[in-house]
């Protein structure tokens, strides 16, 4: 063989080795990126300037991270906030608002039930909602006498905070 085609062989070589090396790191990188939670994936897209922390103003772009929130998750107190402060905190406060969806569904569910339970309120249409442990009555019943007993049952209810009795009698 000559030597200019044993040199163009081992170019090509090189080449496809290092075109399999470079498309292996890229694969690599895609499956990372792929198994990655939300909060990492949103962290470095909030990270402009890729250093590993998040500044207020980097942060801010999530609309989650306010000033208060910010200073909350900032542990160490230095200003910015690492991808670790950045998602422990995010998802403790996610999941303090998951356990407030769940108390608040299991308040409206116990109401409702109590108020069907008692008589006379069978066929009503009462409807009950519950936010933060206020429980928001309404609809119509037959009798005054009606508003007054749905509020006291719905104030008997653990973890009821207060009531807000919005029933009307129908004509």
């Amino acid at each position: 063989m000559h030597r200019s085609t044993k040199t163009n062989i081992i170019s090509s070589v090189i080449t496809i080795l290092l075109g399999a090396a470079a498309s292996g790191a890229w694969a690599v990188s895609i499956s990372e990126e792929l198994n990655q939670s939300p909060d990492v994936k949103q962290f470095h897209e909030l990270d402009v300037n890729n250093d590993g922390h998040l500044t207020q103003t980097e942060a801010s772009r999530d609309s989650f991270y306010t000033k208060e929130h910010f200073n909350a998750a900032d542990k160490n107190k230095d200003g910015k906030l690492t991808q670790q402060e950045y998602s422990d905190y995010k998802t403790a406060q996610q999941k303090k608002e998951v356990g407030r969806v769940v108390d608040d569904t299991t308040i409206t569910t116990k109401v409702k039930a109590n108020i069907l339970k008692e008589e006379g309120f069978k066929g009503l249409q009462v409807g009950v909602e519950t936010y933060k442990g206020v429980v928001q009555l309404s609809g119509f019943v037959s009798t005054k006498a009606q508003i007054q007993r749905a509020g006291e049952i719905a104030k008997a209810v653990e973890g009821v905070k207060s009531v807000k009795n919005n029933l009307n009698v129908k004509n």
